[in-house]
């Protein structure tokens, strides 16, 4: 099971984007752990040029197969569009930041992390949009990777199909990596 939910709004110089995810899974092989993991995130961007902003971020992550209770993450940084047409869009930004991890077994650390993150929206027609989001926090003890792959196919106005693909890698002391593949509808209004 996946559930999601995204609010923005965009202004003259400001966009806001909130969200907030839920992914469940479940099988019947005993030897492999089921899945859990929720998500709640917030960015701003400040435009201060025509294709330049400022970016603040904030994450909270609960992700059960993690060493972690759960993970705070929160940082500034500068972006950029670099390519705006009426089909493709891509932004990227980069930034530093804090990682706060509740571990499970031994006491809370905080490190500095920077961030990497990419965004770019593909519209290969009225209704039909292709996009791929990307973030790279590193930090001394780990660097985690998140990828994003969705096909929305719209039904009707308020209505799409979607097929989505998430991707997580965390290189620290348990090394995992955790690919989803997801189909679902899409209601937006």
């Amino acid at each position: 099971f996946r559930g999601k939910f995204t609010a923005s709004q965009t202004g003259d110089y400001w966009t806001h984007i909130f969200s907030l995810e839920g992914i469940g899974v479940r099988d019947e092989i005993s030897t492999t752990n089921d899945s859990e993991r929720y998500l709640a995130s917030y960015k701003a961007r400040h435009f201060f040029a025509e294709r330049n902003f400022f970016t603040l971020r904030a994450q909270w992550e609960k992700d059960l197969l993690s060493t972690s209770e759960y993970q705070i993450i929160t940082s500034l940084g500068l972006g950029r569009e670099l390519l705006k047409t009426d089909h493709h869009h891509l932004k990227i930004e980069a930034g530093i930041g804090n990682r706060h991890n509740d571990l499970r077994s031994v006491a809370a650390n905080s490190e500095t992390i920077g961030l990497f993150s990419w965004d770019y929206d593909w519209k290969i027609n009225t209704n039909t949009k292709f996009t791929h989001k990307g973030t790279i926090e590193s930090g001394d003890s780990n660097v985690v990777t998140r990828i994003n792959n969705q096909f929305k196919q719209n039904i009707t106005k308020v209505i799409a199909l979607t097929v989505t693909h998430d991707y997580k890698h965390d290189n620290g002391a348990v090394n995992t990596r955790e690919g989803l593949m997801s189909f679902g509808l899409n209601y937006q209004f």
